[in-house]
Parts: structure tokens; C-alpha cells; sequence
């Protein structure tokens, strides 16, 4: 494995055009005060959200046999995330679940289903009980708004009347005010290897059925519960793969006329980076910001595109399902340990500065990458897992300001895919860096955990928008340390800032002693700069307002 950083002195840029040297011991990072041009347009503070497999959504908004409470377990994580950012996570329900769902009034149970491969049913039956219990308030932190995946796949002589069934009923308990979007079908470039389609299924004939459906929505759903005519109600495509199928894409779905009526609000793929390969493993696959820019470049093509036409650069471009692997289960080793937690701040952050609208985690009751497990199951307690702590950093360096946030990487060229980091800029202003160090060691890893030394040379506090200081520099700033006892492979003991998040406090946080929290770094006297020291398989978020 390459070690990071342990290599002769280099003089090198960032993304950002700050100064960064790398040495055996230390680097030297020069960030900007204010965002260059290479920055993002301003990022949404619930650029985190959420998207939940329709056959789970009732364990993650409800508990008992048949829903009867809500789950405030669920409640605490998601009002945990919105403190961070001011704003909820939107909920996406969905997924290929969503789209082999059946609603049946005379259904006596709220939701029936029959087992499929790699967690997903075959099909799903609903009730409107099931809407009534899973969609009330009391389920979610004030402001939740939804988007609302409706089925697709079926096309035999009562398909549409199904979906107009499930908009319907998805309208008269989620609401005007809630609701984000419709979504209509799921990953359709797989009909054909799902049997459901003829073998020359193409964009065009998606195109064809995606708009006699949305339109059936449009006029016996939308219109007659009197939503507002001049807004747009539809999230379109929802395609498999960034790339994976050149024609399945934003442009030739667009080419097709996907938004002749001028209906779709946004567009949304879908993007899984692995699988189940021989190569797959934790420390090359996952914990490797190489390949996360690798991977999430694939979608500039597709906001490029959506920006380059008047009559579309008004759709904003989603990620509307993606995690860390498309194997839902038996990938724990890699989807549940501290590694997937580095991995998503790495993914969040990195997708947050490609301009990207909103980019939705998948999340499913027994699925390896799921942030908690909302219910107790056969085989497992109710917990929250590791990717939450990936979450939980992600968010508290988006922030809560409401103002402009923007978001750049500080890419450390020629040295390492083992060392990622980002600045976070207020309203113009440097606020806070966040430092992921992916060199990969463990608890059982027969040496001590090496460190990377950051030599962080910060402009002074409060500069305005020309980078000249306003008032006093604070002398210190606020670190917070990712981390746990056992390294990269470790599934428990993980504490953000000496905080620790836990089924048994119903996901309310709970102060570790034992761990350092929050941490003072004091400035120097003569050019300002901080020291910091990152460990392997751990991340540091800095706050430059002390």
C-alpha cells in the first residue's frame, strides 16, 4: 500500500490555488480567505438527504407489529442532522421496491410483501393505512419534505390506475407543503434484465410511457388536489448508472422530449461506485479519494448539459439514490466499519462541490451501508452503524448558516489518494476544514498508528469578501476527531468529537469522557497558522471561528 506523505519535499498547488508543501513530516496548506472561481455555487444546507427503500419506510417512521407509534429512535437522527444544517434531510421513498408496488384498498395489513434477492422483495402491497402512519408529522423534524417514487415497470391494463392510486394517496397525507416531487419508475435502463420489457426497450420508449403516466398524474392526482399549477412537480429519470449505459444519459433522455410539458423540477441518477469483484476491499476501493473524484466526476456531463440550454438550466441535477456498494447485504467488512464512515464524508463533500442539487443516501432496515437500523430484525438489535458518523461530520462541515455556503476541494496533487480535504466557505468567508487521512490501519495492524502532521497557515478571522480583516483574529480555532479505538475495520466505540450516538439513548447523544470533544488549537503569534495532527483511518473537522 502507498503510504501517504512519506516521500522528499514537493512544492505543489491546490485545486484552490493555495500553497501546499508536503513533507516526510508535514504539510503545509495556504487556503484561500475567500472562494476562488474553482469553488462551488452555493450548497443547500440539506445537501444531505435521504433516500429509503419503499418495503422499509415504515421501520424508519414507525414502530410495532403493524406501525402504530412513531419511531422516535428514527426521529432523534434525523432532528440530529438537521441542528447541523438548520434544514431536515428530504426522504426520498423509492428504489426498485417502489416501483413493483401495488396498492390495495381492501389490503387488511399495512404492507405485504414476498422475498427477493439481496434484501428487495419481488413485490410490495400497500394500504392507505400505511401512508396514513408512515407520512405523520409526528414521524419527522419539522420541515421534512418528500419525494415520492411511484410505480413504472408494470404496464398491463391496470398499471396506470395503480399509480394514479398511489399518487393519490401519497397527496392526501403528505401534502402541498411537503412535497418535493414526484418520482415515476426506478432504474428503467434494468427493465430488460429484469424480463418486464422487450430486449429493444430503449430511452425513446421510457420516454413514451414516462409521459402518458405523469401526465395521468398531472390530471387525476395533481390538479384535482389543487396544487400550485405553476410549480413543477416531477423528479424524471432515475437511471442506474453515472455512465454505465451511454444510452441511458440526461442529454438523450432530454434528446427523446423526457420534458416536452415542461414538468420536470429536477432530474436524478443513481450511483452505486462497486460491487461484489475480487478486488473489492476496504483500504484501494473505498478508503481512496482517487477514486471517489473518478467516480463522481462522471456527472458533470450531465449538470454541464442541463446548464448549457435556457430551457433547461432551470432543473437541478440529483443524485437521487447512490451509497458506498450495490450489494445491500454480507458486505459489512466494507460497508459498515469506520471506512465507509471516511468514505462518505469524502463522497458527500466531493459531490457537494461539483454543484451537484442534493445527493440522497440509500437506507434500508438490513442493508450493509444503512447510517442506523431503524427496528430490531431476527438476526440484529436496532443500532446506529458507522456510515452515520460519516453523516454527522458531513453535515456539521456543510453547516447551519443561512447564507451562501461553498464548498472546494484542497486536492494535494502528486502525493496520495490517501489524503483528502476541503475548505467551507460562509457567506464569502473561510469557516471551516475538514481533513480525512484514508491511510488505512487497524487494530490488529502490527505497528502504531502512524499520523499525518497539517501545517495549516489560516488567513485572519472575520476577512471580508476582498480577503482583508475586518476586526481581531480569534487565536484559536475548534477541531473535532473522528475515530475509534480498532482503526479503519472497526463496526463500534466510534465517537465524532467525543460524542457517541446510540440505540440505547434512543439516537440522542452521549458524551464520551474517556475521549477528547472539542479541542482548542491555539494560532501562531507570527503567521497565524495552526498545527493539526490527523491519524490514520480517522478526520478532523476545523472551525476557523474558534
Amino acid at each position: 500500500m502507498k503510504q501517504a506523505l512519506s516521500c522528499p519535499i514537493y512544492l505543489l498547488s491546490l485545486l484552490l490555488s493555495s500553497l501546499v508543501t508536503c513533507t516526510a513530516a508535514q504539510v503545509l496548506i495556504t487556503p484561500p480567505a475567500n472562494p476562488l472561481d474553482s469553488a462551488s455555487k452555493p450548497v443547500a444546507n440539506n445537501f444531505i438527504s435521504l433516500s429509503i427503500a419503499i418495503h422499509f419506510f415504515q421501520d424508519y417512521s414507525r414502530t410495532g407489529t403493524e406501525g402504530e407509534l412513531p419511531n422516535t429512535f428514527s426521529r432523534n437522527l434525523l432532528s440530529s442532522l438537521q441542528e447541523s444544517t438548520f434544514l431536515a434531510p428530504e426522504i426520498r421513498i423509492g428504489g426498485t421496491s417502489a416501483d413493483r408496488t401495488t396498492y390495495v384498498p381492501s389490503q387488511n395489513t399495512t404492507i405485504l410483501q414476498v422475498s427477493g434477492a439481496n434484501g428487495i422483495p419481488l413485490n410490495v402491497t400497500l394500504n392507505q393505512k400505511w401512508f396514513q402512519q408512515c407520512f405523520d408529522e409526528e414521524n419527522f423534524p419539522s420541515g421534512t419534505k418528500f419525494i415520492f417514487d411511484l410505480p413504472l415497470m408494470r404496464n398491463d391494463s391496470l398499471a396506470l390506475n395503480n399509480t394514479i392510486q398511489g399518487s393519490q394517496w401519497a397527496l392526501e397525507t403528505i401534502g402541498e407543503r411537503r412535497l418535493e416531487a414526484f418520482e415515476i419508475g426506478n432504474e428503467e435502463d434494468l427493465y430488460v434484465g429484469q424480463g418486464v420489457v422487450p430486449a429493444n426497450w430503449t430511452v425513446v420508449d421510457y420516454v413514451a410511457r414516462w409521459k402518458i403516466f405523469s401526465s395521468a398524474v398531472s390530471e387525476r392526482a395533481l390538479v384535482p388536489s389543487g396544487l400550485d399549477s405553476n410549480k413543477k412537480w416531477f423528479q424524471g429519470l432515475a437511471f442506474s448508472g453515472l455512465g454505465a449505459n451511454p444510452a441511458w444519459t440526461t442529454q438523450t433522455a432530454f434528446n427523446a422530449n423526457v420534458n416536452e410539458n415542461s414538468t420536470l423540477k429536477s432530474v436524478s441518477l443513481h450511483n452505486y461506485p462497486a460491487g461484489t469483484a475480487p478486488w473489492v476491499n476496504l483500504g484501494n476501493t473505498f478508503m481512496n479519494h482517487t477514486a471517489i473524484v473518478a467516480n463522481l466526476s462522471q456527472v458533470k456531463d450531465d449538470i454541464s448539459f442541463l446548464g448549457s440550454s435556457p430551457s433547461t438550466d432551470d432543473i437541478v441535477f440529483n443524485l437521487g439514490e447512490t451509497n458506498i456498494d450495490f450489494t445491500n447485504l454480507n458486505m459489512d467488512q466494507f460497508e459498515g466499519v469506520l471506512g465507509s464512515a471516511l468514505w462518505t464524508i469524502d463522497y458527500i463533500l466531493y459531490a457537494a462541490s461539483l454543484n451537484i442539487n442534493r445527493i440522497y443516501l440509500h437506507q434500508g432496515t438490513t442493508f450493509g451501508y444503512a447510517a442506523w437500523q431503524p427496528i430490531a430484525t431476527t438476526s440484529s438489535p436496532a443500532k446506529v452503524r458507522t456510515p452515520w458518523y460519516g453523516l454527522k461530520f458531513a453535515a456539521e462541515a456543510i453547516g447551519s448558516h443561512q447564507g451562501p455556503i461553498q464548498i472546494a476541494p484542497l486536492d494535494i496533487l502528486l502525493t496520495s489518494e490517501k489524503i483528502s480535504a476541503y475548505a467551507v466557505y460562509e457567506s464569502s468567508s473561510l469557516a471551516r476544514i475538514a481533513l480525512i487521512n484514508f491511510n488505512e490501519w487497524n487494530g490488529t495492524t502490527p505497528y502504531p498508528r502512524s499520523s499525518t502532521v497539517f501545517r495549516i497557515v489560516l488567513p485572519p478571522s472575520n476577512s471580508d469578501n476582498t480577503g482583508n480583516s475586518n476586526s481581531s483574529q480569534s487565536n484559536s480555532v475548534s477541531t473535532r476527531l473522528l475515530t475509534a479505538p480498532k482503526g479503519a475495520s472497526a463496526d463500534t466505540d466510534l465517537t465524532f468529537g467525543g460524542i457517541m450516538w446510540n440505540y440505547t439513548t434512543q439516537g440522542l447523544p452521549q458524551r464520551v469522557e474517556s475521549v477528547p470533544g472539542i479541542v482548542q488549537v491555539e494560532r501562531s503569534t507570527g503567521d497565524g497558522s495552526i498545527t493539526v495532527k490527523v491519524g490514520a483511518s480517522e478526520a478532523l473537522l476545523i472551525d476557523i471561528r474558534g
